[in-house]
């Protein structure tokens, strides 16, 4: 029998992951709210762009997640 906190942090897992791949400008907003750290100057309301090493850096972040969501989940089943 699957033990039901191990398959609730698996899609939990799963779940987060799919979201820092897919949307990762979107966390990034989200966690520095709104605006970027190295953005202190400008208009406000004013958008910048997320640099492309902190896209990136979330992205694998995401895949670490997806793939730690998809083995627990697969040891809860297995």
């Amino acid at each position: 029998m699957a033990d039901l906190r191990t398959l609730l942090s698996a899609v939990l897992g799963v779940a987060l992951g799919l979201v820092l791949i897919v949307a990762p400008e979107t966390v990034i907003r989200i966690q520095t709210a709104g605006r970027l750290p190295t953005d202190r100057r400008g208009e406000y309301g004013s958008d910048s762009t997320v640099p492309t090493r902190w896209r990136r850096l979330t992205q694998a972040v995401g895949a670490a997640l997806f793939a730690g969501g998809l083995y627990f989940g697969w040891l809860a089943l297995a």
